[in-house]
């Protein structure tokens, strides 16, 4: 065999290791996927998404509702319509609208007041309706008004003001942000 061949010939077998190399690796990559390692309800279908529901609370049974909600970049502009699911009420979902290839962040505007039977570290199944007629479907995680949630509270405007029921509760059972204190003995390791 002639040099000239010999190098032909490793040429066309690097070439098909390298192609089977490369085409592996297949398509639909992880890294061309949303990626929702977070606190949060997601729901990334339709024109219209909603990302990291999440249920800021002080106390048992009320909160705020927070969550982002976007279009896609050729989506209509789409308004937030109603909020349904069980063990929970809103009294008055407010007017949000969310243009073409835009983004809402509901902590920008006050949060959307809620009251129910949910406690944190539960999750609420909740659906957000939009005006094109879309419906996302979203498991909205309660956490605890502390460490980067501590900043988000009612708003002064009153329409995050709770009921009476609401406030009796946040009374009885408003949540600490404290860290337990660690027995002497668990520190030094004695028994």
């Amino acid at each position: 065999m002639t040099t000239h061949l010999r190098r032909k010939l490793a040429s066309a077998l690097a070439a098909a290791g390298l192609a089977a190399t490369l085409s592996s690796c297949g398509f639909d990559y992880a890294t061309d996927r949303p990626n929702t390692i977070a606190n949060g309800g997601y729901d990334w279908e339709g024109d219209v998404h909603v990302l990291a529901a999440r249920i800021v609370s002080q106390a048992d049974g009320s909160g705020l509702l927070v969550a982002t909600i976007s279009t896609d970049y050729d989506a209509e502009p789409v308004e937030l319509t109603g909020i349904t699911g069980e063990g929970f009420t809103i009294d008055e979902v407010p007017a949000v609208e969310v243009q073409t290839h835009g983004m809402i962040n509901l902590v920008d505007q006050g949060g959307i007041p809620i009251t129910g039977d949910f406690v944190a570290g539960e999750i609420v199944e909740m659906v957000f309706s939009f005006s094109n007629g879309e419906e996302n479907e979203v498991d909205a995680t309660v956490v605890a008004a502390c460490d980067e949630y501590a900043s988000i509270t009612p708003s002064p405007t009153g329409r995050a003001s709770a009921s009476p029921a609401a406030s009796e509760a946040e009374t009885d059972s408003a949540y600490s942000c404290e860290y337990p204190e660690v027995p002497e003995a668990h520190i030094s390791g004695g028994h």
